[in-house]
């Protein structure tokens, strides 16, 4: 919201702008109809309207295409040279914005438009004001760097800075998610999961004996084991699953999914998780909690997940406690949910 926010005063200032180059400099037009006034009283407007409708990424292609088409227009109706340059200018930081909330793809068709109207206007298309070759280079030369060079530099820096973010949530060993990476992407899987008819798995595995493997064989093999555990767990979880190693031997899944699909998701980790391919053999244990339903809003989601982890982190151990390599699981509803030590189903696979 507080950036919703920022990018509407923005878009308001800019329309009060534009009426301020019109009222300030006697900006004159090709027309007699006052476009540039009409356009920044719609600016004005979609900075008004910007922090209180919803943002989806259709409307926001939509106000970059908006954008470059007004700042177009004002340029292009623009009489006076000068004028027509510093017009262009603006296509600048509808590149920033671009930068900020979109891909290089959408950045480069920007650039590409706004290009051909920086020529078409240095070249004064639409005026009678004549131009000679030096003017119209000099114009170009000026323009297209400055609306170039802000907002590219600033999509390189903006991925360069999100492959270090991306790079902070991951674990080193597996490439599996951290706790940090765990704690996004499950905040993604909530925002999911608002109807009756799916069910959301918090799933702890833990490798038996770990200690033994690093004891014995050295922390290489203990490494290997630990890559081993990862692969079996990506072969086992759905492709939208948030899988992550939150400690030495101790890993995480969340992942969300129609309610008809679960049991079958259920008889396959054993077999998965447990085979007894692969040297030295290893086997895991698992604890799973199982929350059907929607809860009421994101803070409820929040802290269900909390309770789900909990419960799952104490299934695990009582996996451990039938001595290793099973599957415990604990089945909850809403009103359970609330009360686990109390309620809830709870049955060994």
């Amino acid at each position: 919201m507080p950036t919703r926010i920022g990018i509407g005063v923005l878009v308001f200032l800019l329309g009060i702008t534009i009426l301020l180059k019109r009222l300030g400099t006697h900006s004159v037009q090709t027309i007699g109809f006052p476009l540039d006034v009409v356009v920044a009283v719609l600016v004005m407007i979609g900075g008004i309207a910007l922090p209180v409708v919803a943002t989806t990424r259709e409307r926001s292609y939509f106000f970059v295409v908006a954008g470059d088409f007004a700042v177009a227009v004002i340029v292009l109706a623009e009489a006076n040279p000068d004028q027509r340059l510093l017009g262009c200018l603006v296509f600048g930081l509808v590149g920033s914005y671009i930068a900020f909330f979109h891909n290089l793809r959408t950045q480069l068709w920007h650039l590409l438009f706004s290009g051909a109207v920086i020529v078409v206007a240095s070249i004064g298309v639409f005026t009678d004001v004549p131009s000679g070759l030096p003017d119209v280079l000099g114009r170009i030369a000026f323009a297209i760097p400055v609306i170039t060079v802000i907002p590219v530099v600033t999509q390189i820096a903006l991925a360069l800075l999100s492959n270090d973010a991306q790079s902070s949530e991951l674990d080193p060993l597996t490439d599996l998610l951290n706790r940090r990476g765990l704690a996004r992407r499950t905040s993604e899987l909530l925002q999911a999961k608002s109807s009756l008819d799916q069910s959301l798995l918090v799933v702890v595995i833990d490798i038996d004996n770990f200690k033994h493997f690093n004891d014995t064989y050295g922390h290489d093999v203990g490494d290997r084991v630990i890559l081993r555990t990862a692969y079996r767990l990506h072969d086992w979880a759905r492709s939208d699953a948030a899988i992550a190693r939150i400690g030495g031997d101790e890993f995480v899944v969340v992942q969300m999914m129609p309610l008809p699909y679960v049991g079958d998701l259920l008889a396959r980790i054993a077999p998965i998780m447990n085979s007894p391919t692969g040297e030295p053999i290893s086997t895991t244990s698992i604890g799973i909690a199982i929350h059907n339903g929607a809860w009421p809003d994101v803070h409820a989601a929040e802290s269900g997940v909390h309770d789900l982890h909990r419960l799952a982190d104490s299934a695990m151990y009582e996996s451990k406690r039938m001595g290793g390599n099973h599957v415990h699981s604990i089945v909850l509803t809403d009103q359970q949910l609330q009360q686990p030590q109390q309620s809830g189903d709870r049955s060994v696979l």
